[in-house]
């Protein structure tokens, strides 16, 4: 009972009902654009595909046995009881009719009946003749084509092919050669034929499908195969039948046709009710049983075979007083739907209708569709293979890709919808949000951004946000910048990696990035586990970025140490951006050197980051620099020490600071600050040395002060070092630190060896031996005073060798001077008097001049 129908039936309404109120039903046939009927009372009804009325005419005094139509859909012929043939044009008066004295029981047009002058039709009845009506040169005439012991039960034209039913079979006659083709007879052991009509259905002009009660045949209308030499008057008709496929059935057939590849067959009664009849073919009275059943008969069913004979589906058909009709009271109609109520991308022939008659019932029968299977799978819940199917037609994949136009957009959404509503719950919100995915909207209209905000609620009322947030859309169909705001919330709170990306990846204009802003600073005031609060700040970095406001964007790119924002300060300009973040900017360079296993004080000076700073102190000024390091004086001591390098001027207000920075994290450093610099307080360096011990300053410094006694003093007594201590006196060139010098050694024999060594000229070593205690013993002081001997020695050779070479050059010099002197003074014509500014040659009588060796010539008159 569950398996999904093949068919879809439907009653049809309109006025017909007010027809079968008064009138039955007798005779059905169909075309592409309207109904035929025709009723017991003779009239003829012509009905469209809902049902109603469109014209009606009363035909025959009694039973209309049977209806037909041209192909063109121009004239309708009726055949009844009263012995009548009746053609009526319906688009015109047209009227023609033919008796035939008895009853008519079945008639069929010409399909090119309107077309052609001769309008033919053939019909037959009680009489056994099968006859041909066609207009000739002198009127009408009858053509007997066929004449049979029984009545003519049925007739079906099908271009140049007539078939027709009587007691011996089924014959078919070509009109294009005018003779009789072929005979099928009856299958054996079949019932009488008045009791079970037989069915004919021309699946095309090669195929035709006869139902004999209980027994199926298909026959097939083959080319017959002319023998070679044959002549032309000998040839006889070009086709004969054959039957292809034959079968019996457990039930009568009251109509058939050919859906596809299989048999549609409206069936009457079961195995039973078919072998009491065959019992019944010898004319043999029904008891009283076989009666009681005939009033109390089954419904009709509608059956669906294939070509392996196997039943497919079978739809019982509760029609109106089934209760009472037999085989020959029920019609079966088919159509092909026309263009104008079909769907423009279903074909033809899947647009197939087919109609049930019964005396007070039409019912039009349909291919199932998509629309169909859609809603059949809707009313059981299984909205997933609904929503599936849907999507494949849509494709263009499929069985049901030629019925896609019947399931429209909002459809196909609401199904998606319910189907989503159920697996929410069911607790499958990751599947529910997948399908929301696929079926929801994403055309931006109102009310598509009213279902996707509903869904978005839905979600986070059912703790389930996570599961829809993949899915929302962002570009084309925007919703509120709320909604946008309220998922970045829940997720900041839930998922903050989510968060991030949601911000990252989702377009600017979507949210108010400064309540965003304001919500994530309040948050990360909360927030303690260290990878959310990363990921914050990244997001803040982010939004102010968006928010056109580097400074606070660079703040936390600097938290992150993120790499290459020193260099975007640079290329930006960004540097009063930074001007109060110099502590980060150095722990940035601490974070970039973490991974070095030494770094020193050079490394840390070369960082990015102090760099950066030191190189911009117009727009960082050093100043402020120094007062945001003051709480953290190893950056400070690294950034004054990078200042000095660059210019040791740079850094001369904060000299005295960096010479205690220096004392502590790098003294061996200070001292050549120490001669470096001139802007720091000698008391205050000197203090800061004494506290720390750093003698060698000390020395220096109060050298620097003049107190070069104390500074003496402390190389000798502090250090001990007798060269230092030479080297001190030698610099500041002062006798007295000698004398100290030589009053301090005249009892450490080492400082005595020491002067004696390293004193050189500046101390007299006769004074220093004399000065030497007689008890004190002086080890190596014979080694000393021989090197002592020796040096004075060597340098009294040296003041000989250098006299002689003086003396030499004097002489030689003395030489040359002599020679210049004797040589004549060369006077130039031009030449003045420098006296009284006369030429020279302008001399009075008596006079001369005189040529001084230093240039300068006078008249010995003017001097």
């Amino acid at each position: 009972d569950d398996e999904e129908p093949a068919l879809r039936y439907k009653r049809l309404g309109g006025n017909i009902q007010a027809l079968f109120e008064k009138d039955t039903a007798s005779a059905l046939i169909a075309s592409d654009r309207f109904l035929v009927l025709g009723t017991h009372w003779g009239h003829v009804v012509i009905l469209d595909f809902e049902g109603n009325e469109i014209k009606r005419w009363r035909a025959h005094s009694a039973t209309v046995n049977s209806v037909s139509i041209d192909l063109d859909n121009e004239y309708v012929a009726s055949a009844g009881d009263d012995g009548r043939v009746v053609i009526c044009a319906l688009y015109s008066d047209e009227i023609m009719a033919a008796d035939y004295s008895r009853p008519v029981k079945a008639v069929a047009l010409d399909p090119m009946f309107s077309r052609r002058a001769s309008r033919r039709f053939v019909s037959g009845g009680t009489s056994g003749q099968l006859i041909m009506n066609e207009k000739k040169w002198f009127g009408k005439s009858d053509t007997i084509l066929f004449t049979s012991e029984g009545p003519i039960q049925t007739i079906q034209w099908q271009d140049n092919l007539i078939a027709w039913a009587c007691d011996e079979g089924v014959q078919i006659y070509d009109t294009e050669h005018g003779t009789r083709i072929s005979q099928i007879a009856r299958p054996e052991g079949s019932p009488r034929a008045d009791l079970f009509r037989c069915r004919l259905h021309w699946r095309d002009t090669r195929t035709l499908i006869v139902g004999w009660a209980n027994c199926i045949q298909i026959v097939e209308m083959r080319e017959r195969l002319q023998a070679a030499g044959a002549g032309d008057g000998g040839a006889g008709p070009s086709l004969f039948a054959e039957i292809s496929v034959l079968f019996r059935t457990d039930f009568i057939v009251c109509g058939l046709a050919m859906y596809r590849d299989q048999f549609l067959v409206l069936s009457y009664g079961d195995e039973e009710l078919v072998y009491s009849t065959m019992a019944e073919r010898d004319d043999q009275v029904p008891d009283e049983q076989h009666q009681q059943k005939s009033r109390n008969a089954q419904p009709p069913e509608l059956r669906m075979i294939n070509r392996n004979i196997e039943e497919v589906s079978s739809d019982v058909l509760a029609l109106e007083g089934f209760q009472l009709l037999q085989p020959n009271d029920y019609g079966f109609a088919y159509c092909t739907a026309p263009s104008a109520q079909r769907e423009p991308s279903v074909p033809l022939a899947e647009a197939d209708t087919w109609f049930i008659l019964s005396p007070k019932q039409l019912v039009s029968v349909h291919p199932r569709g998509l629309k169909d299977h859609v809603q059949w799978l809707t009313e059981r819940d299984d909205y997933r293979q609904a929503l599936l199917d849907i999507e494949e037609a849509y494709r263009g994949d499929g069985a049901w890709a030629m019925y896609r136009d019947q399931i429209k957009e909002a459809e196909y959404q609401g199904i998606g919808q319910s189907y989503a509503q159920m697996l929410m719950d069911d607790g499958n919100t990751k599947e529910a949000a997948e399908v929301c995915a696929r079926a929801l909207p994403h055309v931006n209209t109102p009310e598509a951004v009213d279902v996707w905000e509903s869904w978005v609620f839905a979600f986070a009322e059912a703790n389930a946000l996570q599961a829809i947030v993949p899915y929302i859309p962002t570009e084309g169909l925007k919703l509120t910048s709320t909604v946008y705001e309220m998922v970045l919330g829940l997720m900041m709170a839930t998922d903050v990696p989510e968060f991030r990306r949601l911000v990252f990846t989702w377009p600017s204009s979507l949210f108010n990035a400064y309540s965003v802003v304001l919500a994530v600073e309040d948050h990360l005031e909360k927030s303690t586990r260290g990878e959310d609060v990363d990921q914050l700040k990244t997001v803040l970095a982010f939004l102010y970025d968006r928010l056109n406001q580097p400074s606070k964007s660079l703040l936390y790119h600097l938290q992150l140490f993120a790499e290459g924002v020193l260099e975007r300060v640079r290329n930006e300009n960004l540097f009063g951006a930074i001007r109060d973040k110099a502590e980060l900017v150095m722990l940035y360079d601490d974070h970039t050197l973490a991974e070095q296993e030494e770094v020193s004080l050079k490394d840390r000076c070369e960082a990015a980051g102090v760099q950066l700073l030191t190189d911009n102190t117009d727009a960082i000024p050093s100043a402020n620099v120094v007062k945001q390091l003051v709480n953290a004086p190893r950056h400070l001591h690294i950034y004054l020490h990078s200042l000095l390098t660059k210019d040791p001027h740079l850094g001369a207000p904060f000299a005295d600071l960096q010479v205690e920075l220096y004392a502590e994290y790098n003294p061996e450093k200070l001292l050549n600050f120490l001669r470096i610099s001139t802007y720091y307080s000698f008391d205050k360096a000197l203090e800061i040395c004494e506290e720390r011990n750093l003698v060698p300053e000390m020395v220096f410094i109060l050298g620097r002060m003049g107190d070069n006694h104390r500074a003496l003093m402390l190389i000798i007594e502090r250090l001990q070092d007798v060269p230092k201590a030479i080297e001190f006196a030698k610099e500041q060139n002062d006798p007295e630190l000698w004398n100290d010098l030589l009053m301090y050694s005249r009892d450490k024999p080492e400082f005595i060896l020491g002067l004696l060594e390293l004193g050189g000229t500046h101390i007299n070593p006769t004074k220093l031996i004399r000065n030497i205690p007689s008890e004190l013993s002086v080890p190596g002081i014979r080694r000393a005073l021989t090197n002592v001997l020796h040096d004075y020695h060597l340098q009294v050779e040296l003041c000989i060798d250098c006299k002689h070479v003086l003396n030499g050059d004097v002489d030689v010099l003395s030489d040359g001077l002599r020679h210049m002197q004797h040589q004549g003074l060369g006077i130039e014509n031009d030449q003045m008097c420098l006296v009284c500014q006369l030429p020279l040659e302008d001399l009075p009588r008596g006079s001369a001049v005189l040529a001084f060796w230093c240039g300068h010539i006078f008249h010995d008159k003017c001097i």
